[in-house]
């Protein structure tokens, strides 16, 4: 009974939330139109390598969620451009093969979250804000750990990762897992404290270091 319950649970939190994904594009863009019709208006130009969420219906088109803010520093709903591509240009990140853990290293160091080292609008118990900022990892309470810095190195080229980057990052224990596309390695979570899962993606090269991060939860 608990292993069902379990997958059930397992089902509901894969199903509520979506999709992270690139394009696959022999022009190396494609075209984001205002709605499924072939012809409706163009809002905007996914470039090859540039990640963004998206919902899929089964159906012919692809909905899809691109950041305006391309490190989601700001956490506002309207900041995020909506449109929709075609499915055979979509290529989600699970399918971009995965990366040899000799040719990167990726890990974060951690401590404890003591309130006295921050500035937040919280009461004690709970909180929406932390050093000026929304933050993620916990539904409303304090968060227990706090990352201190972000471990980078690719070909034996440590990359620094600034701490504006991580800050509002919180309790991120989820199963790392490492993909690349040409010369960018994509690197994805989903982490939580037991509810306040979001979604996290980097995007960094050997020469060009962090060139994105997605933040955020989509239902």
């Amino acid at each position: 009974m608990k292993k069902i319950i379990t997958l059930i649970i397992s089902l509901i939190l894969t199903c509520s939330y979506s999709q992270i994904g690139i394009i696959k594009d022999k022009d190396g863009f494609t075209n984001v139109r205002k709605s499924t019709e072939k012809n409706s208006e163009i809002v905007y130009k996914l470039k090859e390598n540039e990640a963004f969420w998206y919902h899929d219906y089964g159906e012919e088109w692809i909905e899809v969620f691109i950041p305006q803010d391309k490190f989601c520093i700001d956490a506002s709903e309207d900041l995020y451009l909506g449109g929709y591509i075609h499915k055979s240009r979509l290529l989600p990140i699970g399918n971009i093969e995965k990366v040899d853990q000799k040719e990167i290293q990726f890990s974060y160091e951690f401590s404890d979250f003591l309130r006295v080292n921050h500035i937040d609008n919280g009461n004690g118990k709970s909180v929406s804000k932390i050093d000026g900022r929304k933050f993620w990892g916990t539904d409303g309470g304090y968060p227990k750990k706090e990352i201190t810095k972000v471990n980078v190195i690719i070909n034996n080229q440590r990359i620094d990762i600034h701490k504006v980057f991580y800050n509002d990052l919180y309790e991120c224990y989820g199963q790392i897992k490492i993909h690349k596309n040409k010369d960018l390695y994509f690197i994805y979570q989903m982490n939580s404290d037991g509810a306040g899962t979001y979604e996290l993606l980097w995007v960094l090269t050997e020469k060009h270091g962090l060139t994105q991060r997605l933040v955020g939860t989509f239902n």
